[in-house]
């Protein structure tokens, strides 16, 4: 399956996202991220590793949007800040 170019960048920022929110202690890590949200690793694992093949679920957005108010418009769009 090909990504699109805007899919690999919304990918890109989710996980970066996910980064931010470890650096900032609010998640020990992606695993905390797994585990709350019933989310396999090897499947996160592997969107993360290959964005430019592998589908980043859209609840998985909307899991950083709703529980720890990451901005939709930036993780879409890439606009704006990274928090709301």
């Amino acid at each position: 399956m090909k990504i699109s170019k805007e899919g690999i960048a919304i990918t890109k920022r989710f996980f970066e996202a996910i980064d931010m929110l470890k650096a900032q202690k609010r998640i020990r890590g992606l695993k905390t991220f797994t585990r709350k949200h019933n989310i396999t690793r090897t499947n996160i694992a592997n969107v993360r590793k290959n964005p430019d093949r592998s589908v980043l679920k859209p609840e998985w957005i909307y899991y950083l949007v709703y529980d720890y108010g990451i901005s939709l418009e930036w993780i879409i769009f890439g606009e704006g800040s990274m928090f709301e």
